[in-house]
């Protein structure tokens, strides 16, 4: 027996030891290489990630040299155990900031500036960006990410900011998923292949068809990382597959200076759909919204996503103790000890909608310079620019605006008519009182930053701009009075109300572009539409419409388990469309992804899949099976080598993955998992689901 034992063990590690080989080396094990040359080593990054010499040089410029005229995509340089550049590569700026520092990264507008562009960012998930350029003497790295631009330091004095990443490594860089009805945003866990999670930030793009697809703007998109990376470095979308359609995501650049045309009643009926625990802040807001938004301008579903977002739906430590749904002066540096505030919740929505939207995000002139156009935008324009250190701050918040449109038929979608600023421009563009007349205020109200957003109401003829005739009426983002004088908001009491009914301005369309199609015209008032999902006359069987099923009966009916967003209860070895089918009878609509948010049709399902469920409303559950810890739907040695990867530190899985290696349940991953799973593989047991 106890030769057996010692059989099996030795099993465990061959193929605990072999399951390596495909990794890259991370940037510690490539500092303790071995490398035969003292200066700049020209080397080749393989598939296995692995690292080939090929040169030795003495200068970085004759090594970036060789590398550029080489037909071998892979090169890459090192210099002291560091990759210093590559041929082609994506950054890893996900930094582990030291109590007390600063934990976001600023952008510099040059390689040896130290003048910001006013933008900064920090590591999370995803944390890759596209490498442009590397300046070997500041050590800065030109990047793209969130349609951002700029240079990144190397250090902040002793801290590494980012590391270098050559394609060949980079198994699962950020990207997104086009289906028949929606856009996906794919979030890894990093670039080398760990799995993360995905964000639904839109309705299926028109000028995209059904596929996968890269973008570090969210507007022009790529099959092909190398030709993104060719195209950003040429100052070019030529090669994109929407060269001449840029895609504009409806949520985020709906200007705040909108009305939603879903009331109070739609409002807690989808929180109370999205939030299970009952001491979230955010349950039954939306009178609270809807009055912040009739009396300060503020899109009510908007402010609504933002507070989602923001407050871990209501249920953050900040949200909990002090009121604050908005994350209001919760600086990165001591975000728990420096926020706001606030007597109560209904208080706090109001002085977020007032004081720090209308009064500073939207108006132009602002003390601080917030103003970079009236709607969420990335990171490169609009809110986002400045309200936080996530690239993704504005597309996360924007999802929770698709997630309500969508549970009551997109009654918001491509309803206002959407135009952005088609260039930066500085004292060139102005809003006008009148076509061609007098100026709203030329001191402050200009349009500045290239995709800013205005709400069109209506199209109009005016005075030649550039040979445009056409002026376009908009929503003034900024206050102004009965005269169209701008008069911006002020801090003290009462609190200046926008005026919904009057306060239009006229800009010329020579300097916008128009983004979307309306499904109708905009009112020049937006109207209030009533409850989406209407109660019928019980007495009149024929016109009564029954509810969805609940995603959580579907998945009940079809025999598996549903418990927080995890689907369970499934045998190792089913298939794909077994699992799809099963759903879809039991009265769902069902879309399967993998990890990384490709859509699976054949196959058998695995662990971190990811089952998309449709009944009124949309769930994305993950996909468990206990012991097929490499989601490959099977149950075998190689989920043993995971575990003890695991269990000796070696990787560190997310949390679904690490679920489905306690296989005991013990909520402990040992050695008694791993012989439970060789212990099912001999057939000496079942692991049970």
């Amino acid at each position: 027996m106890k030769k057996r034992m010692l059989s099996l063990f030795l099993l465990i590690f061959v193929f605990f030891i072999t399951s390596f080989s495909v990794n890259a080396l991370t940037p510690d094990q490539l500092l303790t290489r071995v490398s035969e040359c003292s200066k700049i080593e020209l080397a080749s990054a393989n598939e296995d990630g692995s690292i080939t010499k090929v040169e030795c040089y003495d200068t970085y410029e004759e090594a970036k040299k060789i590398m550029n005229e080489t037909d071998n995509d892979n090169l890459v340089l090192i210099e002291q155990g560091v990759i210093i550049d590559a041929k082609y590569a994506v950054i890893d700026y996900e930094i582990s900031f030291p109590a007390g520092h600063q934990n976001y990264d600023s952008i510099y507008i040059d390689k040896n500036s130290n003048v910001t562009n006013g933008a900064y960012i920090k590591g999370g998930t995803p944390d890759d960006a596209a490498l442009l350029e590397i300046d070997y003497q500041t050590k800065r790295a030109k990047i793209k990410v969130a349609g951002l631009i700029g240079w990144m330091n190397k250090y902040d004095g002793t801290l590494k900011l980012y590391d270098i990443v050559p394609l060949a490594w980079a198994k699962t860089p950020q990207s997104y998923l086009v289906t028949n009805d929606k856009i996906t945003h794919i979030f890894p866990g990093n670039v080398y292949g760990k799995s993360g999670s995905s964000l639904t930030i839109d309705r299926k793009p028109s000028m995209l068809e059904v596929g996968t697809y890269y973008s570090y703007d969210g507007h022009y998109f790529y099959t092909d990382m190398k030709t993104l990376l060719n195209d950003y470095r040429n100052n070019t979308y030529e090669h994109s597959v929407n060269k001449d359609n840029p895609y504009y995501n409806y949520y985020q650049y709906l200007s705040f200076r909108t009305k939603t045309n879903y009331n109070m009643e739609n409002i807690n009926q989808y929180l109370s759909k999205r939030i299970s625990d009952a001491t979230s802040k955010m349950l039954n807001t939306g009178q609270y919204f809807i009055n912040a938004q009739d009396n300060y301008g503020v899109n009510a579903i908007l402010m609504m996503a933002i507070g989602m977002n923001e407050s871990g739906r209501g249920l953050s430590p900040i949200a909990q103790a002090k009121n604050n749904l908005f994350g209001l002066n919760a600086v990165d540096a001591s975000p728990g000890t420096s926020a706001d505030v606030f007597a109560t919740v209904e208080d706090c929505i109001y002085s977020y909608a007032y004081s720090w939207l209308s009064y500073k995000f939207l108006q132009p002139g602002e003390y601080y310079d917030r103003y970079k156009g009236a709607n969420l935008g990335n990171k490169s324009q609009g809110l986002n620019y400045k309200y936080a250190s996530d690239p993704f701050w504005g597309e996360k918040a924007a999802a929770y605006y698709y997630d309500i449109d969508s549970m009551f038929g997109f009654q918001d979608h491509n309803v206002v008519q959407i135009a952005v600023l088609n260039d930066n421009y500085n004292n060139t563009v102005y809003a006008m009182k009148t076509p061609g007349g007098d100026y709203v205020s030329k001191d402050y109200y200009q349009y500045k930053v290239k995709d800013s957003a205005v709400a069109v109401v209506e199209e109009t003829q005016g005075p030649s701009v550039n040979g445009n005739t056409t002026w376009y009426k908009v929503m003034s983002d900024p206050t102004i009075d009965d005269n169209l004088n701008y008069t911006g908001d002020s801090k003290s009491n009462p609190r200046v109300k926008y005026n919904w009914n009057g306060s239009y301005v006229y800009v010329s369309a020579a300097y916008f572009n128009k983004v979307n199609t309306p499904v109708q015209a905009v009112p020049s008032v937006p109207p209030t539409v009533p409850d989406p999902s209407p109660k019928e006359e019980p007495n009149d069987p024929k016109t009564e419409t029954p509810k969805p099923k609940a995603v959580s009966d579907i998945v009940k009916e079809a025999n598996y388990h549903y418990e927080n967003g995890i689907i369970s209860g499934i045998t190792p070895g089913t298939t794909v469309e077994a699992i799809k089918n099963s759903l879809t009878t039991a009265g769902g609509e069902v879309v399967i992804t993998d990890s990384n948010g490709k859509e699976k049709t054949t196959g058998k399902i695995g662990t971190g899949d990811q089952v998309n469920i449709t009944s009124g409303i949309t769930e994305r559950l993950s996909v468990l099976i206990y012991g097929d810890s490499n989601g490959d739907g099977s149950i075998d040695k190689l989920d043993c080598a995971e575990i003890l990867r695991q269990y000796y530190g070696y990787v560190k899985y997310d949390d679904i993955r690490k679920k489905s290696l306690d296989i005991n349940k013990d909520g402990n991953i040992d050695k008694l998992d791993a012989s439970q799973v060789l212990r099912h593989y001999y057939g000496y047991i079942n692991i049970e689901q």
